[in-house]
Parts: structure tokens; sequence; C-alpha cells
């Protein structure tokens, strides 16, 4: 018997793709939706989906749209809603890295709400957080998820600390998938494309920067975050609580990844990496202007950290494995300038 899954955070980057995914699989879900009712949330819902290289016609039958709000009990929904669904995954938060952005409450308000959707669950529904790998960063170099939380946090990578530990301290089991740095292959929207790959034109316009080329970034399209995702969610049972979902070991180094991206962009060949410790002394406002712009985001280019997927290739396989950078990075690249990276980095 097919499995039904209700999620939140389908009109964002990964919730969107998943529903695409399921839909692919035969597997029916429904959307958690802020909208004024149900026919605004499905609009807003099928928005979202058509803007994806996944989407297809027939996969409207698939699925469906809920009003509702995840900082409102029971994520605004009926009992019936939530009872319909064989699993339930939560992966709505707000993302920005923005200073006074209101992400910590809004995120831990959400987890408030979930935990008291997980006592309630049945015994033969599942729950599923939708977390970040960042929430551990130190030490350098391969981070498991049985460490405890460390390194850099802003208001984001606080609330997802905060709320897991929430969430673990209701004593209610779920499982924890945790994504590491998520790029937006195949979607068609400025807004979700939104991440650290808009560093890349701007580092290599600064030349100077504070990278070490041997230290490794660990990212992945979304379209593979959220395919692993699918397996996690159908599958009957899982070994652990907690996993990430990531490229993990076979992560590439700084150097590697310029290297690879030389033939696609060769202006990131004016890209001198000097070294975490570097601190740049920008000599014209523009240069000021872009470091600035980089600011929220250093803390996770150099933190030289590698999330390990062991978990979650012994669970999945080959489903796992995380295309090679070479393959998209280039193509993701060319979709925008560098004003166009610079002024979305502000508003990151």
């Amino acid at each position: 018997m097919s499995k039904r899954v209700l999620l939140s955070g389908a009109t964002g980057l990964i919730g969107g793709e998943l529903m695409l995914l399921l839909a692919a699989r035969g597997v029916y879900s429904t959307a958690v939706v802020r909208a004024a009712d149900s026919n605004q949330a499905r609009t807003r819902l099928l928005e979202r989906l058509q803007k994806s290289v996944l989407w297809k016609p027939e996969f409207a039958d698939m699925v469906s749209a809920e009003a509702g709000d995840v900082i409102e009990p029971n994520f605004g929904l009926s009992t019936a809603v939530l009872q319909s669904a064989d699993v339930i995954l939560h992966s709505a938060a707000s993302t920005s890295f923005k200073p006074g952005a209101g992400v910590y409450p809004i995120n831990i308000k959400a987890a408030e709400h979930f935990s008291v959707i997980l006592k309630n669950l049945a015994p033969s529904q599942r729950g599923f957080f939708v977390g970040t790998a960042a929430v551990t960063t130190e030490p350098r170099g391969v981070i498991t998820e049985d460490m405890p939380f460390a390194g850099y946090a802003n208001d984001y990578i606080r609330s997802k600390r905060d709320a897991e530990t929430l969430l673990r301290a209701g004593g209610s089991p779920f499982v924890s998938l945790r994504p590491g740095i998520v790029l937006s292959r195949g979607i068609d929207d400025a807004k979700l494309a939104r991440n650290m790959l808009w560093s890349i034109p701007v580092m290599a316009e600064l030349g100077d920067v504070p990278l070490d080329p041997l230290a490794r970034l660990d990212f992945a399209p979304v379209d593979f975050i959220a395919g692993a995702f699918a397996e996690m969610l159908l599958k009957d049972t899982l070994a652990h609580d907690c996993y990430h979902v990531s490229t993990g070991e076979d992560s590439m180094t700084f150097k590697a990844l310029a290297d690879e991206l030389t033939a696609t962009m060769p202006g990131i060949g004016k890209l001198v990496m000097r070294g975490r410790d570097y601190v740049p002394t920008p000599k014209f406002a523009r240069q000021r202007w872009m470091f600035d712009a980089l600011q929220p985001y250093l803390p996770f280019l150099t933190a030289d950290a590698v999330f390990s997927n062991a978990r979650l290739r012994a669970e999945i396989g080959a489903a796992a494995v995380a295309p090679a950078p070479v393959s998209y990075l280039g193509e993701l690249l060319g979709t925008f300038s560098l004003s166009d990276a610079v002024r979305q980095m502000y508003t990151p």
C-alpha cells in the first residue's frame, strides 16, 4: 500500500522538489501552505512546482494543498488531515542569514507545534524533521551525526540546533534529516536560487580571499537532496534517528573546484586563496561592498567541514551518491551575472 506524505515547506527549495519526486513514484502528498483557503493554497503550491524542470502536468493529480501555518497549533490543520498521512515531514523554516530577520522565534514556534504533532501520532505514523548539517561545523574535517553541536552559529543555525533539542526533549520518536549546502539546480526562481553559490563570482572578482585551497565544501543540488529525502521517507524502517543528507566524504577541495570551473568560468582564474585567517583590505568602495556581501557566508565557506553520509549510504545505497559538481556547477553559475550575485548576497 502506497504511503501518503504530509509536509510543510513545499513552496520552498527542497519541499517542492520532494513533492515532484514523490509524484513521479506514484506517491500522493499534501502540502501545508500559508493561504486564506484551500484554493489559494493549491494555487501557491502549483506556482512553485511549475518552476521546476521536474514538473509534469500529470503530477497535478498527485499533489494537494491545505491552508495552514506552521506557527499555529497543529500547523493550522484539522485532526482529520493530520491523521490521513502515513508520514509527516516538517521542512518549513525561515532561512534568512540576515541579523534581526526574526528567524529564531519563527522556527522555534514551529518546532514547538511540531512537537505536539509528534506526540499525537498514531503508532503507524512517522515524523521527520529537516534540520541542517551546519549545526556542527567543528572540529574541522569529517563531522558525524553523533557529534555535539559546535562551531559558528547565526540566528538560523541557532534555531535549528534549539529546535532539534526541543523535539528530542519532547520524547516522541522522529528522524532528523540534515542536509548540507543545497544548490537550486533545475528551478527557475531567483529567490529560491539564493544560496552560497552566489559567493563564487563575487570571490573571483575580489581576487584575494580568505579560503584554504585544500579545505572542502560540502554541497549538493536540490534534486539529489530531495531524492534522498524521498528514499528515506518511503523506507519502512531506519537504523538511526539522525542522518546527514550530503555529498559527504566525496566533497571536493576549493582548489579542485576552481580547477573544474576554469573552462566554464574563466574569471575564476583571478581567485587567489590566501588561507582562512587572511584578512582582506579592500582598496576601493566596490571591493568593500562585495566583501561586506560575503560576510554572512564566510563562516560556512571557511569551516572545512565535511558531513559524513555513511549512515545515508547504508540506508539507500547508490541514491546517496551525489552528482559530480562539474556536471552542473558551470551551468548554474552561467545563469546570473556578478551584479546579480552581489544583489542577492546582500539579501541573505
